[in-house]
């Protein structure tokens, strides 16, 4: 392959998919959800594909009954799964998520070094401030932490993980607002220099964390120009922190429906929107994620943008907040269909495209040379069968028009990315 820029593609393993009714679908699996063998089938098709890395996140809450989805089809432990992943697999990086509110800085460094050191390099760790009060009470406290409380614990708790993994088992000494931690990490330095970093928050602090930090950024935008628009801002902050600005992939989520031809793709998407559970559920869930209560609103009736809780004081995703605030206030909907539509395919924030795989090919490769993407997390709608599609039909496509590798010319994710390899020094 040339040495012409590529896209980099990561694989989020969500369970069955992203479609919220995939679990209904008859070619799905939800009761392997817990095995492992189902996980390493699905990363190794990703790496057959040659994507760089595959994601598996972590769901602190047990989801509430009633969302239209299979409550029980949620993974286990990211960082469990990964080690199991992690022998069956030789190129493909693998980053789960952690939340740097409900965990300690030398226990995180410990188990990311650990699936470094068994992968031989291909770790990342996604790590996230979590969001809601049910996860503050699973941890004993009665309230989430306030948002810029929470961000402050995250930058103090990164510059705590970086300064463990680049001692390589000297001692180190931290002494902060957050955090004093004395003493070394017992884990040999790592194959790729340090794990890479992952952040997916959008906010202004979590914008300004990945400028401080972040090595990968999940996006999450539905158009190329909010795709620039964000993409523009993370690659200044990461310069105006020193570092070149290809120390950042910005990888934008996608939810990709691929067809052989379009009516294939469009009976593919068809197929799991009837499957949908339209039985208020959706309403009901949304009520939950803002704290409304919304049993006795009209489901014809306009989305109550007016009630939705301010961004001060918000103990949710307040990049979704924003993102939903403002789709409500475009588009104009009923509340039934706006409820529908956030929950159904995810197209308020991640863009959904339907088509051919040549189709799809045009999609990713506008972002790619518009200036909105670095490359992309791709949210299959259903495992196992629209992965494959991807894999087999999308990526020839981008190999044959040069935006994609055709082999692995690298061993560890950092490289995979093209990420700079720190200059490991101790952090007093």
């Amino acid at each position: 392959m040339s040495d012409q820029r590529h896209m980099r593609i990561n694989l989020n393993l969500r369970g069955v998919g992203f479609h919220t009714a995939a679990w209904r679908h008859p070619d799905s699996t939800p009761h392997r959800v817990h095995d492992l063998d189902y996980y390493v089938e699905l990363v190794r098709a990703a790496e057959r594909g040659l994507f760089d890395s595959v994601f598996l996140a972590d769901m602190m809450t047990f989801p509430q009954s009633g969302s239209g989805q299979n409550e029980l089809a949620w993974p286990l432990d990211p960082f469990t799964m990964l080690a199991g992943v992690a022998p069956h697999t030789e190129h493909i990086g693998l980053i789960g998520t952690l939340s740097t509110t409900y965990n300690d800085p030398y226990a995180v460094a410990r188990k990311v070094a650990a699936l470094d050191q068994l992968s031989g390099g291909r770790a990342g760790v996604n790590l996230v401030t979590s969001t809601g009060d049910a996860v503050a009470r699973q941890f004993g406290w009665d309230r989430h932490t306030e948002h810029e409380l929470r961000y402050e614990r995250a930058g103090e708790f990164i510059a705590v993980l970086n300064a463990l993994w680049d001692a390589a088992g000297e001692p180190v000494e931290h002494h902060g607002n957050h955090f004093d931690v004395a003493g070394a990490l017992d884990i040999a330095g790592s194959p790729q220099g340090r794990p890479v970093i992952v952040q997916a928050g959008a906010s202004e602090s979590g914008r300004a964390l990945a400028g401080r930090f972040a090595e990968a950024v999940f996006a999450g935008s539905s158009d190329i120009p909010a795709g620039a628009l964000l993409y523009d801002d993370l690659k200044a902050r990461v310069v105006a922190g020193s570092r070149p600005s290809t120390d950042l992939a910005v990888l934008p989520g996608v939810v990709p429906y691929v067809g052989s031809t379009e009516a294939e793709a469009r009976r593919v998407h068809g197929e799991l929107e009837e499957l949908i559970l339209d039985d208020g559920g959706n309403i009901a869930r949304l009520g939950r994620e803002l704290g409304l209560d919304l049993s006795a609103a009209d489901p014809e009736g306009p989305v109550p943008v007016d009630d939705f809780p301010a961004v001060e004081g918000y103990q949710g995703g307040v990049t979704r907040l924003v993102r939903l605030r403002a789709w409500a206030l475009e588009e104009g909907v009923s509340l039934r269909r706006f409820a529908n539509t956030v929950y159904r395919s995810l197209g308020v924030i991640h863009w959904t495209p339907v088509g051919t795989p040549e189709q799809i090919a045009d999609e990713l490769e506008a972002w790619f040379r518009g200036g909105a993407a670095d490359g992309f997390n791709v949210l299959v709608p259903q495992h196992t069968r629209q992965l494959d599609a991807f894999v087999d039909q999308v990526i020839p496509v981008l190999q044959r028009r040069g935006l994609f590798r055709t082999e692995y010319a690298t061993t560890t994710l950092r490289d995979h990315l093209g990420i700079t390899r720190p200059k490991l020094a101790r952090a007093a």
